[in-house]
């Protein structure tokens, strides 16, 4: 292994839920995690549910559970895909209308981002949903969250962030208050997940161990995890977009997407998620599809910067560096990264989308001005940003060969 660790002389938070439940039918059992956080039998919970998933076995189990152990489930499905503000404060203005003692949410990332804030905005009554915009601007929350992913990717579940559309953008509100209390990570939820979600929610995991790793923010205790991610991606993306039944496949991808969770919520995004965030709304892209875009551009951007960190990526991915030297193998992580993406059938250019050559600069200046990022290890400026995504629109890396 190349050698990646730093003397870190700033406080390195670690931020992740009080409990973490990684079990095949685990949501099962969701009444025991009621009981953990102190929410007694006949209280009434808002269980957020994606509206796709309302018929599905699985999720009918769950919530006949929850019954069946003494608690008044109301089910809230006015969810929308990549949720609007508006969307949001929907939810919120419902939620403060009734004595709800915890908040469930069951679905992917969208479903549980609504599911947090609700819980948070409840416990701060008279104050709109936009004023929570930033970093840690919630002054409290006190009603438990329970988070139940249904894709394996965004790692709300175990993430102090929440991304909702407004306008052509994203905004987040984020922060501690944010954090839901306990995750209950079932894998089966996952098992009828279609290929193209799987694709695009694997790329989102593995988009978040990799920004997260390269950050100036990163640690080794979310580096670890972040090198599990890679190696859990690596291994079984294809087979679960091949084969969604492979349940071994979708076991080790909810684990893979959970376990990115550290180095999000610790190193933090960068560049890709700043380009991601910027053209996917406007050229309705699959967040975690955006992300994945991204992905070898800004490994090959961030390379000069941590060749280490890319080498040793590059051996979590399985490829054999023991005679490569380090930007050899930083280069194949470059490499690695891409041909996942063809086997993914992903686009590897912005034209693939629809973006005109004309948009290019200005999707540059938005994304440094609006998700700038100092956790980068190279400062971005509109001028850098800009040779990415013109790479990009051609379809091409840089400097490696494709």
């Amino acid at each position: 292994m190349y050698s990646v660790y730093k003397l870190i002389t700033t406080p390195t938070p670690f931020y992740m839920p009080k409990r973490i439940v990684f079990e095949v039918s685990g949501a099962l059992k969701l009444h025991n995690e009621l009981q953990l956080v102190g929410v007694e039998k006949g209280s009434k919970i808002f269980l957020v549910l994606d509206p796709a998933l309302k018929g599905l076995e699985h999720v009918i189990k769950t919530v006949k559970g929850l019954e069946e152990n003494g608690y008044v489930v109301d089910t809230y499905t006015d969810v929308e895909y990549e949720p609007s503000i508006e969307c949001l404060r929907r939810a919120v203005e419902y939620i403060r209308k009734d004595d709800f003692k915890a908040v469930i949410g069951i679905g992917g990332g969208s479903t549980l981002d609504i599911a947090k804030v609700s819980a948070a905005a409840k416990d701060n009554p008279g104050r709109d949903v936009e004023e929570f915009i930033g970093m840690d601007k919630i002054p409290k929350r006190l009603t438990p969250v329970i988070a139940l992913p249904t894709t394996a990717g965004t790692a709300s579940e175990v993430s102090r962030y929440t991304v909702f559309t407004r306008g052509v953008g994203k905004v987040g509100i984020n922060g501690y208050n944010v954090l839901p209390d306990i995750a209950v990570v079932d894998p089966v939820f996952t098992y009828t997940l279609p290929p193209k979600i799987t694709a695009g929610t694997g790329l989102d995991a593995l988009s978040h161990a990799v920004e997260g790793m390269i950050s100036l923010d990163a640690s080794p205790m979310s580096d670890a995890l972040g090198f599990l991610s890679i190696e859990l991606v690596f291994k079984y993306l294809r087979r679960a977009y091949y084969k969604g039944s492979d349940t071994e496949a979708r076991y080790f991808m909810s684990l893979a997407a959970t376990s990115a969770g550290a180095p999000l919520n610790i190193g933090r995004a960068i560049l890709g998620h700043s380009i991601s965030q910027t053209f996917g709304p406007q050229f309705k892209v699959h967040h975690g599809t955006a992300c994945g875009m991204v992905l070898p551009y800004i490994m090959e951007f961030y390379l000069t910067a941590v060749p280490e960190k890319l080498a040793a990526m590059a051996k979590a991915a399985g490829i054999d560096t023991t005679k490569l030297k380090v930007r050899e193998a930083a280069e194949e992580a470059v490499k690695a990264a891409w041909k996942l993406l063809e086997d993914l059938d992903i686009p590897l250019s912005l034209r693939d989308i629809g973006v005109s050559k004309a948009e290019l600069e200005t999707l540059a200046e938005r994304s440094v001005k609006e998700w700038p990022r100092p956790n980068s290890p190279i400062e971005l400026t509109k001028e850098r940003v800009l040779k990415v995504i013109e790479a990009m629109y051609e379809g091409r890396l840089m400097k490696i060969k494709n």
